[in-house]
């Protein structure tokens, strides 16, 4: 059960359900996803949250795909049920194969060849980066070099894995039930 109620859009101010209506569309969900709606019960909460998600996630020169991704390998080392399912439900929208979906949630092994060398050492790094930053070294900031990432796309690497950091807090703390939409997407 929820720590917090669902905010539905009937009960939720025109602020919140513009927001609601923003989120579906731009992220492509058939429905407002239960994280969104918990969300919904403090509007400065729910509008900067997608406000950093927008510009993270969806924006940038980094693929989407990698950036979800990157919420799924940092969901499966922070153990988050939650974010895991939801952002493999947006990888799997966007196109990712389910062997390349499994293959990060068993971990990355180096052996995975569902997995491309650059997209293993760029989780690689953002799960560093989300569980241990200050263990991050050259030879880390070496490895996305080698595979041309520049510092924008590194720092949307950085940003990416903080924020899917920020989204298993919330989601873990406030108990989300896992949306039936996302075995549907």
């Amino acid at each position: 059960m929820p720590r917090f109620p669902l905010i539905h859009e009937t009960d939720a101010p025109d602020e919140v359900t513009e927001i609601y209506r923003d989120f579906q569309r731009e992220m492509r969900f058939p429905d407002v996803p239960n994280f969104v709606r918990t969300l919904g019960a403090s509007h400065s909460t729910l509008a900067g949250t997608w406000g950093l998600l927008k510009h993270v996630l969806l924006q940038g020169r980094l693929p989407r795909s990698t950036k979800e991704l990157i919420f799924v390998a940092i969901a499966v080392k922070r153990e988050c049920e939650y974010c895991k399912e939801a952002h493999a439900a947006c990888c799997r929208v966007l196109g990712v194969e389910d062997n390349t979906i499994r293959a990060v949630m068993e971990g990355l092994k180096d052996d995975a060849p569902e997995i491309p060398d650059h997209t293993r050492d760029i989780l690689r790094f953002a799960i560093k980066c989300g569980a241990t930053p200050e263990q991050l070294n050259s030879e880390d900031f070496a490895s996305l070099a080698q595979h041309g990432l520049d510092n924008e796309q590194t720092l949307e690497v950085i940003a990416t894995a903080a924020m899917a950091v920020y989204a298993t807090i919330i989601a873990d703390a406030t108990m989300l039930d896992i949306d039936a939409m996302y075995a549907e997407m």
